[in-house]
């Protein structure tokens, strides 16, 4: 009886729901968690673009509120000579307030320094050239400037002008002051705010000019990016704003919040690497994928078990009724072989008393003699059924199965014939059974017989012997002691093999697909191992050969002392069948009605 997929369609129906709800549920929450993840380091970027802003918003105005003292100061005092001491020492009072501020210094009108913070150690020179220089002095109206960097010609570091026109009474061109600012002072402080692994932030100008940037971007300085988001475009529609874009300076994916300050043409941008954004979403997404993986291995554990206890079911059901109708036909063959046997004996007894008064008569004595050898062949016949019914009389004695095959593998090399060869593999180590040797050895020979007629282009057919603790049982057949060990013995063959609706029926008596023999063959084989207390498993596959397993339960020491077996249902004093009716004759090689029976298909 074989299983049916439907069957087992239904049962694991809501498991697989089950699976299903939870991968979905699964993939909800890491999608949900993602877009939350998403949010959360928008709001990051966005808010720390506003405080930067901020803070750089109060920075400036901080510089451009010193600048504005200091040309007011100029303004009150016109006469004041170059590099005047007091002068100067207000300029480095002031500077010590502006950390973020390099040097302090004034512009005359003819270009040259006239009072500075680094006097006496600026050199004199013109700075007439400066693009700050002429930007006062071209545009009068021009409030504060700030300039794109520029490298110091005194120093040679970078610096950020931040500079005023300072204006004679009479309204004319009278210089300019000037702060530089370091962009190394906005990298050392943005570096010490938390914007994660691979986060930036950067300054820029209006025109997409770098001030300074954290990480330090040393060749990225003063150089244009006004092809870049969100210079580009997210600039010209909001002046503060967010949005994911990759770097042009290091080609990370990032999440960047902008914002323009209101007082000065410069805009913050403030970027957190796409890996620190999601790193908390990744360490959910891996609680989240190892619960589900838990849920779905208890579920497809359980989905194991529904499957295995319903196969188990299914063999059991299949054993049960194989042993039914075994049972069933046991019970019939059995009762027709005491039928029979009582009608054999009859006429067999009818005959001995024919005979002599015959004697005279040689043609009705040749008649007599052949009806009397086919009523043996018939006695034959009745010994197979009364081994399936188990009825069958046994002499079990302490047989040690290697040593008997050893002994009969002579017969067993000559049944094969010339054309298959005969590999004996015996490694029982020994062990003995308590069984019927001569019954073994025909149950050994039909075996071998039926293995060489399924192997109609020769081969090896092998007989293997082992102990083994207990025997491999998938289907659950049988509930094996688990303290006693066996003896397996096995023949295998490379033969035709058997189809599966031929192997389902291979024990029924009387079955067989040869065209010859009386189909009792596996049927005997069955009676006889069950009678001794063991076991038959057969397993074959169409094309691929056959393999029959017999199982026999090893004699414990004390058992083999007191001369008896663990079970007893192999007793001679349990058998039921008459001594005359049990016949034994090995079949021989080539001869008798289908010695083994097995059910094989032979086109």
């Amino acid at each position: 009886m074989r299983p049916r997929p439907t069957r087992f369609a239904l049962p694991l129906a809501p498991a697989v729901v089950l699976a299903l709800g939870i991968l979905l549920l699964g993939t909800l929450e890491l999608l949900q968690s993602y877009k939350e993840a998403a949010v959360r380091g928008e709001e990051d970027a966005r808010n720390l673009a506003d405080v930067l802003a901020e803070q750089t918003e109060r920075t400036f105005q901080a510089v451009d509120f010193t600048l504005v003292g200091i040309r007011d100061a100029l303004a009150a005092a016109p006469g004041m000579p170059g590099n005047d001491a007091r002068l100067r020492e207000t300029l480095k009072q002031r500077l010590k307030d502006l950390p973020y501020v390099r040097a302090l210094y004034v512009i005359g009108p003819d270009g040259f320094i006239a009072h500075d913070t680094d006097y006496p150690s600026t050199p004199r020179v013109s700075l007439a050239d400066r693009p700050y220089y002429k930007a006062h002095q071209q545009d009068p109206a021009l409030g504060l400037h700030v300039e794109q960097p520029l490298r110091s010609r005194s120093v040679g570091v970078w610096f950020v002008s931040f500079s005023r026109r300072i204006n004679r009474p009479d309204g004319s061109f009278g210089g300019i002051v000037v702060a530089a600012v370091e962009p190394r002072y906005f990298e050392r402080f943005y570096r010490g705010l938390s914007v994660g692994e691979e986060g930036f932030i950067a300054l820029l100008l209006r025109n997409g000019t770098l001030l300074a940037r954290s990480p330090a971007a040393e060749e990225a300085i003063g150089k244009s990016f006004a092809a870049v988001e969100p210079l580009n475009t997210h600039l010209s529609r909001s002046p503060q704003g967010i949005f994911w874009g990759t770097s042009p300076i290091d080609g990370m994916t990032r999440v960047i919040g902008y914002r323009a300050l209101d007082t000065v043409p410069a805009v913050v941008n403030v970027g957190l690497a796409r890996q620190t954004v999601l790193r908390p979403w990744r360490e959910h997404a891996v609680v989240v994928s190892i619960s589900a993986a838990i849920l779905l291995g208890l579920t497809g554990a359980l989905i194991v078990l529904v499957q295995k206890g319903r196969r188990r079911e299914q063999a059991e059901q299949a054993r049960l009724s194989q042993a039914q109708r075994l049972e069933g036909l046991g019970r019939i063959a059995g009762g027709i072989a005491h039928d029979l046997g009582n009608t054999i004996r009859i006429m067999q007894s009818t005959f001995r008393l024919l005979r002599p008064s015959l004697a005279d008569r040689p043609d009705a004595l040749s008649l007599v003699k052949d009806a009397d050898q086919t009523l043996k062949g018939a006695t034959a016949m009745i010994e197979h059924l009364l081994a399936f019914a188990r009825r069958q009389e046994l002499r079990p004695e302490i047989t040690v199965i290697d040593q008997r095959i050893e002994g009969f593998a002579p017969i067993l090399r000559q049944a094969v014939g010339p054309r298959i060869t005969l590999d004996l593999r015996l490694s029982a180590m020994g062990h003995a059974a308590r069984l019927d040797p001569v019954q073994l050895e025909a149950t050994l020979l039909n075996l071998v017989l039926n293995a060489r007629d399924a192997m109609p282009d020769g081969g090896t057919i092998i007989v293997e012997t082992t102990g083994i603790d207990r025997p491999s049982d998938p289907g659950g057949r049988r509930a094996y002691d688990a303290d006693r060990r066996w003896v397996q013995v096995t023949v295998t063959d490379p033969g035709i093999g058997m189809p599966p609706a031929v192997l389902e029926r291979a024990f029924d008596p009387f079955f067989t697909t040869k065209g010859h023999g009386n189909g009792l063959g596996l049927s005997q084989v069955l009676g006889f191992v069950q009678q001794s207390s063991g076991d038959v498993e057969l397993e074959s596959r169409e094309g691929r050969g056959t393999i029959v397993r017999l199982l026999f339960p090893v004699m414990l020491p004390d058992e083999q002392v007191d001369g008896r077996s663990g079970s007893e249902t192999a007793r001679s004093g349990e058998l039921h069948a008459q001594p005359e009716a049990a016949l034994r004759e090995i079949p021989s090689h080539g001869s008798g009605p289908d010695p083994i029976g097995r059910k094989r298909h032979r086109g």
